[in-house]
């Protein structure tokens, strides 16, 4: 910088009335100012140390200001963004399908993390149920599938709204009585 002359606070109010403080320098070209970031008292030591340098014999000053905080608060963030986006990546995809032809069930569950088949013959199931999960405020749904041994089998291991569990529990009831 060339020639500082001096520096100051300048005050700006938002518009709900919060106050930021911002370190200007005046130079014979411009003015210059520092990262607003700072509380008035930072602010105000800056201040010092820069007017005590312009009036001092002193060849060099440094003042050095950082947004480190702000940029960790940002990584975080990022990092919990990406998080849930890699959970939603890798959740599951349930395919099930009912053969009449050759007797079976197969529910197959592919992901990132896990791929699994789980096959049944048709005669080894009793009937379809929905099983209900309470949270705070709302109820979730799912279909199971019970076999003969009283073993459930979920189609789909995710819970959702209870008007689309019960119609596809009533087409796959409809397609394997027909």
């Amino acid at each position: 910088m060339f020639d500082p002359q001096e520096a100051y606070i300048l005050t700006k109010t938002g518009s709900k009335g919060s106050k930021t403080y911002q370190v200007m320098i005046v130079t014979p070209f411009r003015d210059f100012s520092l990262l607003s970031h700072a509380s008035y008292q930072e602010n105000e030591q800056i201040i010092f140390k820069i007017n005590d340098f312009i009036n001092s014999g002193q060849t060099s000053l440094l003042v050095q200001q950082n947004q480190r905080h702000y940029l960790s608060l940002l990584i975080l963030f990022i990092l919990i963004i990406m998080a849930v986006a890699a959970y939603f990546a890798t959740s599951p995809v349930t395919i099930c399908t009912f053969y009449k032809s050759i007797d079976k069930v197969l529910i197959e569950r592919k992901s990132l993390r896990v791929n699994e088949v789980i096959e049944h013959p048709l005669e080894n199931i009793l009937r379809f149920d929905i099983q209900e999960k309470q949270f705070k405020y709302s109820k979730a749904y799912r279909a199971v599938i019970v076999l003969k041994s009283f073993k459930e089998i979920p189609i789909n291991p995710q819970y959702t709204d209870e008007s689309s569990i019960r119609y596809a529990v009533y087409r796959i009831d409809s397609f394997l009585r027909f």
